[in-house]
């Protein structure tokens, strides 16, 4: 099995897995609230999963995607201690490098 698919896959299980908290108190003032978008990301994420499971997008660009949307996902309702300690240090790094490219970090 390719390391990197096992590297993908484990940060889809951690956007699938991790839903909204119970009793999340709405935030913003538009109609979505945070379990509206924590839902968007994990279907978005499926959407994402098929194709890479059936080889039919190229894994870089499918862990590139996942990992903007682990980004968003962790703004809406940060990766608590339940977290994989794999996938924080990843989010660590990517969020560092971003804001590197950016100039802010």
């Amino acid at each position: 099995m390719d390391l990197g698919a096992v590297d993908l896959y484990g940060l889809i299980e951690q956007l699938l897995v991790s839903g909204p908290a119970a009793g999340a108190t709405p935030a913003g003032t538009g109609a979505a609230r945070r379990d509206d978008a924590l839902a968007a990301v994990a279907e978005l994420t499926r959407m994402l999963e098929v194709p890479a499971e059936a080889s039919d997008v190229d894994l870089d660009q499918a862990r590139a995607r996942v990992t903007l949307l682990l980004v968003i996902r962790d703004f809406v309702e940060p990766t608590g201690e339940g977290a994989d300690e794999h996938v924080r240090r990843y989010l660590d790094e990517v969020l560092g490098r971003m804001r590197r490219d950016r100039g802010t970090g």
